[in-house]
């Protein structure tokens, strides 16, 4: 019998543990909420957007702030943003 409660318990507090950190990982009502920013101030000037038809994934880009020299592209889609040399960002 108490074999039983034993594993009950696990499978329970296993549960418990998966359900808490998933939902800790949302930030917004989609959980893609971006990342904290120190003070809430960031360099959040706009970014240049190419909107390709529906189906495709759109792409944003803009000089990243801090980093003279380098742009930040992303996607639509679930994909890590690429960061590449451009001498034309100046900082």
């Amino acid at each position: 019998m108490k074999r039983r409660s034993t594993r009950y318990l696990t499978v329970f507090a296993s549960i418990a543990i998966a359900v808490s950190a998933l939902t800790g990982c949302a930030s917004d009502s989609r959980g893609t909420g971006d990342s904290p920013v120190a003070d809430h101030r960031g360099e959040d000037s706009p970014a240049n957007v190419t909107n390709f038809p529906d189906g495709f994934a759109n792409i944003a880009t803009k000089c990243v702030a801090g980093a003279p020299g380098f742009r930040a592209f992303v996607t639509t889609r679930e994909a890590a943003p690429i960061v590449l040399a451009d001498p034309a960002c100046k900082g």
